[in-house]
This record gives C-alpha cells, sequence and structure tokens, in this order.
C-alpha cells in the first residue's frame, strides 16, 4: 500500500528511490532527444543505402549520448535527494512534508 502523507493524509507522495528514478529516466530521455535533434539539424550529406541504415545510425548514436550523460544524471540525482529529501524517505507533493516511511503493518 503506497504511504499516506502524515499531515494532510494525501496519496500523492514520493519516495527517495522513485524520484531517483524518475531523475535518470527523464535525464536519459532527454540526452536521447537532443542527440536525435542534433543529428536531425545536422543532415546527412551522404545518403545512406536505405532509411533503415540511416535509422540504426541514429538510434546508436543517440544511445551513445544518453549514456555518456550519466554521470550528470547521477550528480542531479543525489541533489534531489539531498536537498529535496534529506535524511527523510518519503516527501509529499501536495503539501512538501517529508518524513519516514513507516515499515510496520
Amino acid at each position: 500500500m503506497p504511504p499516506h502523507c502524515l499531515i494532510c493524509n494525501s496519496k500523492a507522495v514520493l519516495s527517495k528511490e522513485a524520484a531517483n528514478a524518475a531523475v535518470m529516466l527523464i535525464g536519459t530521455i532527454d540526452s536521447f532527444l537532443l542527440s536525435v535533434r542534433q543529428a536531425h539539424t545536422q543532415g546527412q550529406e551522404t545518403q545512406p543505402e536505405s532509411l533503415l541504415v540511416q535509422l540504426l545510425d541514429l538510434i546508436g548514436e543517440s544511445v551513445s549520448s544518453a549514456t555518456s550523460g550519466y554521470t550528470a544524471m547521477t550528480a542531479f540525482a543525489r541533489d534531489v535527494q539531498k536537498y529535496q529529501f534529506g535524511d527523510y524517505d518519503c516527501l509529499c507533493l501536495r503539501c512538501g512534508a517529508r518524513f519516514d516511511q513507516n515499515l510496520e503493518p
């Protein structure tokens, strides 16, 4: 059962782990799409034999760009955990309360 806020009883509670996963996912998608945009705006001087080859090249370059930004995304995720959560496990997105998740049933 997802935790409820201890202050406002809201279900809009984000765990530290979920925030980390969201930051990493959004950062990876952002890097991937920026690489796609850059490749598209630069254009192709030589036309590949097929559109499939062009697509595979684009995907390869974009994945490489997304993985190279991993260090920056990890640093940002640490900052989110440090400044938004502090020593607590959960953050209420409604009222901003921070608290530890109660592990007892």
